[in-house]
């Protein structure tokens, strides 16, 4: 498989599960997930998102620098390709793709223009729910009624800024929900922490 194909996956991968926040269905409740426990589900409106232990504007910051080489080699990818990713109907922004040959891709995006509790408030086809990245409030999402497809975390690092990370195994199989989201939030929490160095 070509990377230009798993580019293509995990690019549809990340479309297929925040496209939908913006339409008018109605967010399921979450399953259990691994990781931070629960403040909120999605069908809960106005959440209330911790304060954050630090202003960490996502503006100007290259997401390709957001994993360091250690931090890499921690999440299992090889490589971290460039790209303009649209996230939900956000517009195209720049992100990157961290990726492990055609197994699995985190798709990173340092969002200027959503706030997490776009996603924590509910709606669309997602559901969501507050957990804990670094210290940081987060939204964790996932498409309702998938199981194993993918899942991400946005995290409140400033206001009306988010941090997304989506996790997408593309050729490996078999991973469960709680594996899938536990991968998102470590790779959101290694990120947070290099964001605190670049500012």
């Amino acid at each position: 498989m070509s990377k230009s194909i798993l580019k293509i996956m995990a690019l549809a991968s990340v479309l297929a599960a925040t496209a939908a926040c913006t339409t008018n269905g109605v967010g399921g409740t979450p399953g259990p997930t691994s990781g931070g426990s629960p403040t909120s589900e999605s069908s809960k409106p106005n959440v209330d998102v911790p304060k954050r232990p630090a202003d960490l504007k996502v503006n100007g910051v290259d997401p390709c620098k957001l994993l360091t080489a250690s931090q890499m080699t921690e999440v299992k990818v090889a490589e971290a390709v460039p790209d303009q990713i649209e996230v939900s109907d956000l517009g195209k922004q720049p992100g990157c793709f961290y990726e492990n040959g055609v197994k699995y891709a985190y798709t990173v995006v340092g969002l200027t223009n959503r706030d997490i509790r776009a996603w924590l408030d509910g709606g669309g086809n997602t559901t969501s729910r507050l957990l804990d990245v670094a210290g940081f409030g987060a939204a964790e999402i996932v498409l309702t009624g998938t199981e194993g497809v993918n899942c991400a975390v946005a995290v409140d690092v400033s206001d009306g800024q988010a941090l997304y990370v989506n996790y997408s195994p593309t050729t490996q199989k078999g991973e469960s929900q709680d594996q899938l989201c536990g991968n998102a939030k470590k790779a959101a929490t290694l990120a947070v922490e290099t964001l605190k160095t670049l500012k």
